[in-house]
């Protein structure tokens, strides 16, 4: 299928046509309700997944694909290929379905791309590294000299390929790329080495999947952290992540953009960085049609829960900057 954005209307609308109804919460997500069993499409670009409990079904809506989307040009080029079975490439991914009840997700083949890009530039790369993140990831100094165009070019390209690795396989990395991401357009000779970091500890665990499964309880459960002033800015840094059962499938790590006096304020900021993909998930899973019986969110501090739950009954005069 060309990936175009009139193709992706054009690709929407025909589903549409016979049956399907799009997740007003993911526009790239179509479900119909086939044999009495929903069958779900994801679509992105050229790529389209199918899931349906019975083969004939994914047959014939296979078939359809071919008859509405196929070009196939003079050259003969253009033809649609499907993959059947338990392993799937995806969006770059390798979607492994082997295990029941799981998903296995893995981009050796990305990383390992980027490894060797890594590499050409830094002849001193060999070795590994046991932890995503030294102790001094947020120090930075500002002082030191700026990269050269040549080491500037590998930098950024490094840090948008691991970007992407990170969003879709390997969230262990994500607090170190949500540092990186913030140093592209100066980078410096620290900066450089703190990627050097990174790419020897994905070195040491390129072959390491990311393994997602749900228990089938509709409990959907949030763990939210926050470091306190860790910024040279004094702000502080919140991160979390979503499981439903086994492994974490949204995660998140981002920079504070308030200013906070003290770690309860702070959690409650870290709190609230999340408030937006929380509700949302709930509002996905439902309509997908699964159970979402209670959506919890995990903290580590009694005095943020209470500001949370209790609002100004559990405030100072000193919060007015939080209340606003």
């Amino acid at each position: 299928m060309v990936a175009s954005l009139p193709h992706c209307k054009k690709f929407t609308e025909s589903l549409l046509s016979v049956g399907f109804k799009l997740n007003p919460h993911d526009p790239h997500i179509a479900n119909k309700i086939v044999a009495k069993t929903q069958m779900t499409v994801c679509f992105h670009a050229d790529d389209c997944k199918l899931s349906h409990c019975k083969k004939k079904e994914n047959d014939c809506m296979i078939k359809w694909l071919h008859q509405e989307h196929e070009s196939v040009f003079k050259d003969g080029t253009g033809k649609m290929e499907a993959s059947r079975g338990k392993i799937h490439a995806y969006l770059g991914m390798r979607l492994d379905f082997a295990m029941p009840g799981q998903a296995k997700i893995t981009m050796f083949d990305c990383l390992e791309e980027t490894l060797v890009a890594w590499m050409k530039v830094e002849p001193n790369g060999d070795g590994t590294k046991t932890s995503a993140a030294p102790d001094n990831l947020f120090k930075t100094d500002e002082d030191c000299k700026k990269l050269n165009d040549k080491k500037a070019v590998a930098f950024h390209n490094t840090v948008a390929k691991t970007l992407h690795t990170t969003k879709r396989a390997r969230p262990d990395a994500c607090t170190f790329t949500a540092f990186l991401t913030a140093r592209v357009q100066e980078p410096n000779e620290d900066n450089w080495i703190k990627l050097g970091h990174l790419m020897k500890c994905l070195q040491k665990t390129l072959l390491s999947p990311l393994i997602l499964s749900a228990n089938g309880s509709g409990i959907l459960k949030w763990w939210v952290d926050a470091s306190f002033a860790v910024h040279p800015n004094m702000r502080g840094h919140s991160g979390g992540g979503l499981s439903m059962g086994r492994g974490f499938p949204i995660v998140s790590s981002t920079k504070q953009k308030l200013n906070t006096r003290s770690s309860t304020e702070m959690e409650v900021v870290g709190a609230n960085n999340f408030v937006l993909a929380t509700c949302w998930t709930r509002c996905f899973v439902l309509a997908q049609g699964h159970d979402a019986i209670d959506n919890i969110l995990f903290q580590d501090d009694k005095s943020a829960m209470l500001l949370e739950k209790n609002k100004k009954a559990s405030s100072s005069k000193h919060m007015k900057h939080i209340d606003i």
